[in-house]
C-alpha cells in the first residue's frame, strides 16, 4: 500500500489570519495558491468565503489557523 503524501500551503486571510491548507496532490496545492493569488490581484480581498470555494474546487482541506 502506498503512503500518501500531503502538500501543505499557508496562506493569509484579509483578516490576518494563517491558514494552513492540505491537499494530496501538489497540482491541486499549485492551482489554489495560483486561483488566490489571481483572486487577491484581480477582485480583491480573499475573505473565508473567497477561500471555501477555491479549496473546495481544488480538494483541499483546513489543517489549521492562527
Amino acid at each position: 500500500m502506498a503512503e500518501t503524501e500531503t502538500y501543505y500551503l499557508e496562506y493569509q486571510l484579509e483578516n490576518g489570519e494563517q491558514v494552513i491548507m492540505g491537499f494530496a496532490d501538489i497540482n491541486d496545492r499549485d492551482g489554489c495558491h495560483i486561483s488566490l493569488d489571481m483572486y487577491k490581484g484581480q477582485l480583491g480581498p480573499v475573505d473565508e468565503d473567497v477561500l471555501q470555494r477555491i479549496l473546495t474546487k481544488f480538494r483541499g482541506r483546513v489543517l489549521s489557523r492562527h
